[in-house]
């Protein structure tokens, strides 16, 4: 068999294991995008050793889109901010939360955003996510974002605010539309992580992989 032949049956080998993936009924246990690269250890765990929890009543999330010619054979994630911590300045809230602290594809959350984010993930599949998500983020050399609020517009429930996010050691600005109901703010933005000097995570000569923008929710409650 030559070159050629081999690496043609080397390819179509890899997909059809991924196709084999896809094909399980939704019930059952599926690989997670982000773990196409690495295996997780045996004793990789699933969260972070224990912390402190997120505040009561505040929650941040970040969306993270599957993408890549063959998208439909991973999955999309959703990351929870599980140190997040909230200062109430008086030009608005800033938020802090760290990487190495993110919860990876929790189900009570998955369930919770509905269809797009029904495949079942297990303990091994996340720990794979982590492991690499971690690594495409750099979370180590930059391990915390940082969202400080500029400026408000606006009165009533709907406000348009101006916020600093710091990032992979690098600081943008960007507006967002947030919700507020007396002491209750919900709002949400979409995040590129080009735009923060990141190239987003992919595999297979990009048959796997995350799109560029992330969406990002938040719901805080002021103490």
């Amino acid at each position: 068999m030559n070159l050629r032949a081999t690496r043609r049956r080397t390819a179509l080998t890899g997909l059809l294991v991924l196709a084999a993936c896809s094909s399980a009924p939704p019930q059952a246990t599926q690989q997670a995008t982000l773990q196409a690269a690495s295996p997780a250890p045996r004793s990789a765990a699933v969260a972070p050793s224990p912390q402190a929890p997120a505040e009561v009543g505040n929650e941040l999330r970040v969306l993270v889109f599957r993408g890549g010619s063959a998208a439909r054979f991973g999955h999309n994630h959703v990351l929870l901010a599980g140190d997040l911590r909230v200062d109430w300045a008086a030009g608005g809230p800033v938020l802090r939360f760290r990487l190495d602290e993110l919860t990876i594809d929790p189900p009570e959350i998955r369930e919770r955003l509905g269809p797009a984010f029904a495949s079942l993930l297990d303990d091994q599949a996340r720990a794979g996510t982590r492991a690499n998500l971690m690594k495409a983020l750099d979370a180590e050399a930059h391990p915390e974002v940082v969202v400080r609020t500029l400026q408000q517009v606006g009165e009533g429930d709907r406000r348009a605010v101006e916020a600093e996010i710091s990032w992979h050691g690098l600081t943008r600005r960007q507006w967002l539309v947030v919700a507020v109901d007396g002491r209750h703010a919900r709002g949400e933005a979409v995040l590129r992580q080009s735009d923060f000097g990141i190239v987003p995570f992919t595999v297979l000569g990009g048959l796997l992989a995350v799109q560029d923008a992330l969406v990002v929710q938040f719901e805080l409650t002021q103490p």
